[in-house]
């Protein structure tokens, strides 16, 4: 009976913290898209990547202790860096295909 309890204030308390990095990987990952053309893009979109993915194991793992506003912040940064490697591979087979026709 305590247990069951003890679980329900549990679920019911308000997250008090952000996911370590949140701003920082949206960040990254919005800057990303401009510079997806260069070294710098995909420098930032891999390092994005990489951390939204720990970010949301972590998230995973233990929902009620993180906000959802930093859940968000770390999706939409992984998915800008997901537009930004997207555009740099169109961009490559294009230039390859035109390359291919000249």
């Amino acid at each position: 009976m305590e247990n069951d309890t003890l679980d329900s204030i549990v679920m019911t308390s308000t997250p008090t913290k952000d996911l370590d990095g949140a701003g920082g990987i949206l960040t990254m990952g919005i800057i990303s898209i401009p510079f997806c053309m260069s070294l710098i893009g995909l420098i930032l979109a891999i390092i994005t990547l990489t951390r939204s993915g720990k970010a949301l194991e972590l998230y995973r793992e233990y929902p009620h202790q993180y906000t959802e506003k930093s859940y968000k912040k770390v999706k939409a940064g992984r998915t800008c860096a997901i537009v930004s490697l997207s555009l740099l591979g169109a961009t490559i087979i294009l230039i390859f295909a035109i390359g291919g026709l000249a």
